[in-house]
């Protein structure tokens, strides 16, 4: 198992749109990945569960990833919520 913290990017926290980006790129990888934060705990392929966490912008949450990927999930979770959350994603069509 693999842990670390990251700091939310993301103007405005884990809303569903981030939550959603989360779930995708969870999905991706076997292993199995678990954000917590303010003593609540969401697994990161669940869109609601990560919503309720409401982390807010600036504030850190703790990654853990148990499984085969987990040292590639754990480094591509740091890099979205850290730095990709903060870039809109493109619309379709555009």
């Amino acid at each position: 198992m693999k842990t670390a913290n990251a700091t939310v990017s993301d103007p405005v926290g884990f809303h569903l749109r981030a939550a959603g980006r989360i779930v995708k790129l969870t999905k991706s990888f076997a292993s199995e990945v678990t954000i917590r934060y303010n003593g609540r705990i969401a697994n990161a392929k669940s869109i609601m569960g990560l919503a309720s966490l409401a982390a807010e912008f600036g504030t850190d949450v703790q990654i853990e990833v148990a499984g085969p990927d987990e040292e590639e999930a754990l480094a591509r979770m740091i890099r979205l919520i850290e730095v990709e959350l903060a870039i809109p994603e493109p619309e379709p069509g555009h």
